[in-house]
């Protein structure tokens, strides 16, 4: 039941996204029932087409029986050559922590999705390569369903 559900939320997001103009690239990492272990680093390689500015964001999908109300992230941003362009730890809500509310959208699954690298632009066209490996305490990590990344046209 879990998996039918799951199914249906990739489906209608799909329908969504097709509709999207500012996308240039989106796509996202399904992990097993086993979690996310640490040695486990989605990576998502995508071209691009012009140096305008682009946004980069980190989507993540996750139930409510998360057990922290944060996660730990290191991000990658690599160029064809595998040369390192940026690289962070980030901190990524997923609960309120006064409240225990869930940030993002969903009911029992929630989406957020966290600006990364906004107004990037890069030095040229070509291949890039975003990697997300995860640094919580717990390995695997439970509760989260998928990783993801989109990258987008700039609205400035």
């Amino acid at each position: 039941m879990k998996n039918s559900y799951l199914i249906l939320l990739l489906v209608l997001f799909t329908g969504l996204a097709a509709c999207d103009t500012d996308r240039v690239y989106q796509q996202a990492y399904q992990f097993e029932d086993d979690g996310w272990r640490v040695d486990t680093i989605p990576e998502f390689t995508f071209d691009i087409g012009d140096t305008e500015p682009k946004n980069i964001l980190l989507n993540l999908r996750y139930g409510l029986d998360y057990k922290e109300y944060n996660m730990y992230l290191t991000y990658y941003l690599e160029d064809g050559q595998g040369n390192e362009l940026s690289s962070e730890l980030i901190s990524v809500d997923l609960f309120d922590s006064k409240t225990g509310r869930p940030l993002g959208e969903g009911s029992s699954i929630y989406q957020n999705q966290i600006p990364v690298l906004e107004n990037y632009s890069f030095a040229k066209p070509g291949s890039y390569t975003f990697k997300i490996a995860q640094y919580t305490r717990e390995n695997p990590v439970m509760e989260i369903y998928s990783v993801g990344v989109r990258v987008e046209k700039s609205g400035d």
